[in-house]
């Protein structure tokens, strides 16, 4: 039996587990992991600690050199000249009066935003440089037709109620129901005792229409409140700091004229003062006098005393692995943002342009997933709530979308990545084209275009061009008796021959032959 025994145990020690779900020293066991499974908001229940990391990464864009950049440029990157809508009704004209009221209302600040200091535009950046440096951002659609910003340190759970999120309530089945708003003074860490401290939007109407928009990128089902893209490199990002701001205290010092006196043993002798001496330059030797430290200056002619001698001190700063290991460091923050290192620092000479150019492929298509993300959790809902709203209150809407079907039919057009290689690129849209891969309409969505406007414009440019061609055309046969078109003012590499043999013909009588 003991033999037995020891060979079950064997087996069941032989078994192939994963090693994740074992302790050992490389893998201790983690603090906050529960052993049972969790809900994404269990990490971050206690809400000072929450509130804590919102502030943590408002102290890292306002205080670290890199940081605040980075998110701009990440931002940047995304947004770029801004998302554009384009009405797809079934109906020109209600497009059209669609688009044109669009336009006034995003651009102005008064008729936008509730304290009528943001454009469209620039709540459009705020929500997503939010979204990503606090974790999320509210916005509210009021009744007056504006919108209003609410940061993510206001939503705020009462001591009273345990069915919120961090402000969030939740009904039965987990779905929102109400933001619990805090007063504006409240204090970050300051504690709600009543649900009265607090006021309560509903995220729905009664006919179910969003009028609470919650801006976040969740990375789990469960997870009911965005968690700062910083905090996977609170401590990377600390520790860069700390240890430029070192390096940089130590390439000033290395810049002065520092000495190195070599005495003989047992010899306690100061030497001379070097410089200007200042107030509270003093140094206490192991036998109690004081020697002074005098000022430095550049081209400062020192002698010593006799035995002593005098080197100058030239380290190597910064050491030979620094710059490598700042790159590693900024890396984790680069990715952790979504885009490469060399974008983020604007600098791609460390890299070849194959290199460069993949990195770009790349992040252009984790770019294109948070502005598709972005437009289904901001731009989708307040375009419906502000047509909803143009239907309530303009009579000519009303009337142009009493005949359709949906008069929130639109399309959110993304601005398109320049080429990398113009050449190249142009000629494979062209290929594509030629070759019925692909339509003009795709192509001009693909570069952030709408080929509605383009193809118009287009044609409005050609028109001009003809028509200033034929007044042109008709001048010079007027004036000069010059038989020409405006399709030789316009194509001279085709026309070209036809004016030169028509000149030729009149000055020579009609024999343009070679005698």
């Amino acid at each position: 039996m003991q033999e037995l025994s020891t060979i079950f145990d064997s087996l069941e020690q032989s078994r192939a587990d994963y090693r994740a779900a074992k302790t050992s020293r490389f893998t201790p066991r983690a603090n906050g992991v529960p052993s049972m499974g969790a809900g994404a908001d269990y990490h971050y229940r206690s809400e000072s600690e929450f509130l804590r990391m919102i502030e943590r990464a408002r102290a890292f864009e306002r205080d670290d050199p890199i940081v605040g950049s980075a998110i701009r440029r990440i931002v940047a990157n995304v947004l770029q000249e801004g998302f554009s809508p384009d009405p797809d009704t079934g109906n020109l004209d209600l497009d059209a009066a669609l688009k044109t009221e669009w336009q006034a209302w995003s651009s102005d600040s008064a008729r936008c935003h509730s304290e009528a200091e943001f454009s469209f535009r620039q709540i459009e950046r705020l929500c997503l440089h939010s979204a990503i440096r606090d974790g999320d951002m509210f916005t509210l659609l009021t009744n007056r037709g504006t919108l209003q910003l609410i940061e993510g340190h206001r939503p705020r759970t009462p001591r009273t109620r345990r069915n919120v999120v961090h402000g969030i309530l939740l009904d039965e089945q987990a779905r929102r129901r109400e933001l619990w708003v805090s007063r504006e003074d409240l204090g970050p860490y300051g504690s709600l005792r009543r649900v009265s401290e607090t006021r309560q939007y509903p995220f729905r109407d009664a006919a179910g229409n969003q009028q609470v928009l919650q801006v976040y990128f969740p990375s789990r089902s469960s997870q009911r409140r965005g968690v700062s893209a910083l905090c996977p490199v609170v401590e990377t990002q600390a520790i860069h700091a700390d240890v430029q701001f070192a390096m940089l205290v130590k390439q000033q010092m290395s810049a002065l004229i520092v000495l190195l006196r070599e005495q003989a043993a047992g010899t306690d002798v100061a030497g001379p003062p070097i410089g200007d001496l200042q107030s509270g330059q003093q140094l206490q030797t192991k036998s109690g006098s004081i020697k002074p430290i005098g000022g430095i200056s550049a081209g400062l002619d020192v002698t010593g005393v006799a035995g002593e001698k005098i080197n100058a001190f030239s380290p190597n700063i910064p050491g030979d692995g620094f710059f490598d290991h700042t790159a590693l460091l900024l890396t984790f923050l680069s990715v952790n943002l979504d885009m490469p290192l060399q974008v983020m620092l604007l600098d791609p000479t460390k890299v070849s342009f194959s290199s460069w150019r993949g990195a770009i492929d790349q992040a252009r298509i984790r770019i294109r997933q948070l502005s598709n993300e972005y437009i289904s959790r901001f731009h989708r809902p307040v375009w419906e709530w502000r047509v909803r709203y143009l239907i309530e209150t303009n009579p000519a809407i009303r009337a142009l979308a009493a005949s359709v079907e949906n008069p929130a039919q639109n399309r959110w057009r993304v601005p398109g990545h320049r080429y990398i290689q113009p050449r190249e690129e142009s000629q494979a849209h062209r290929n594509d084209l030629d070759a019925f891969i692909s339509s003009p309409r795709r192509v001009q969505s693909d570069l952030g275009r709408d080929w509605d406007e383009v193809s118009r414009e287009i044609i409005e440019d050609r028109l001009a061009l003809i028509r200033g061609a034929a007044i042109g055309a008709q001048s010079l046969q007027g004036e000069l008796g010059i038989d020409v078109s405006w399709r030789d003012i316009l194509s001279p590499s085709l026309g070209g021959n036809a004016v030169t043999q028509s000149v030729v013909s009149q000055e020579t009588g009609g024999n343009t032959d070679d005698d």
